[in-house]
């Protein structure tokens, strides 16, 4: 049996934020592979979220967005599920980075950091939950990182934020079980995004030192991070809840 038909999607609908690259376009490539209904947001141009949704396949649509624009995050949300239906599936993945030393970071950096990852998903996720308590059904998936659980350094203001994601997924599913509503949260290793080379390609101590923590020894793919959100969306991953699944290549045990 293919994995299609063992982990489908099919009549799903699933909105994946920062979805024109990286991570959340291999998951949007996943999930429509299992026969979701893909949707995907970006604050890139019209034409290249048109584009990147004609790569990932049939049934795939897009909006241009900015998550951390909160004043208008409902009206969004009104506006997917009168022209698509209900949301099923969220996959809180959009991000920034910000590498710099500790004592360098402005508070406008920290602010951005935080508006993007903390708050614009916080903001959707508000707005989505009346629909799926109405119809007692929900996955939604936050994505997390190594950083809230390795001390790397450099990056304080993204491990903060990524750190707060893994309380938040813990509290939010212990307030939305009773409506069959699972909220988990993916933990990436190093996979090989341009978010990841923009942040180590000027690093090879940097590299060199991943590699040699990383069991594997290798990088991830983007499409590791999409198969295991499809797992964790489908009906097969109905009993898992509140955890933060490691894919990391076993670098949160290396040495």
């Amino acid at each position: 049996m293919s994995h299609n038909q063992l982990f489908s999607l099919q009549g799903k609908i699933a909105l994946i934020t920062g979805g024109a690259s990286g991570l959340g376009f291999a998951i949007a490539k996943c999930y429509n592979k299992c026969g979701a209904k893909v949707i995907i947001t970006g604050t890139r141009s019209l034409e290249e979220l048109k584009k990147a949704c004609k790569e990932i396949g049939e049934n795939v649509f897009c909006y241009q967005i900015d998550v951390s624009d909160t004043d208008n995050t409902k009206k969004f949300v009104e506006t997917v599920e009168k022209e698509h239906g209900s949301i099923d599936i969220l996959v809180n993945n959009a991000g920034v980075h910000c590498k710099k030393p500790f004592e360098t970071i402005t508070m406008q950096e920290l602010d951005k950091v935080i508006s993007v990852h903390l708050k614009g998903s916080f903001s959707l996720t508000q707005a989505i939950i009346p629909s799926m308590k109405k119809k007692k059904n929900g996955s939604i998936i936050f994505i997390s990182s190594m950083s809230a659980y390795l001390g790397l350094t450099q990056v304080s203001a993204y491990s903060s934020v990524k750190s707060a994601i893994l309380g938040l997924t813990k509290a939010l599913a212990g307030e939305l079980s009773q409506f069959n509503i699972r909220v988990n949260c993916i933990t990436p290793g190093f996979i090989d995004t341009p978010m990841f080379h923009k942040a180590v390609d000027s690093d090879i101590e940097r590299q060199k030192k991943i590699i040699e923590h990383t069991p594997l020894r290798k990088y991830g793919k983007p499409e590791d991070i999409g198969w295991a959100a499809v797992f964790l969306a489908s009906n097969e991953a109905s009993f898992i809840n509140a955890i933060s699944l490691p894919v990391d290549g076993g670098c949160i045990i290396g040495f």
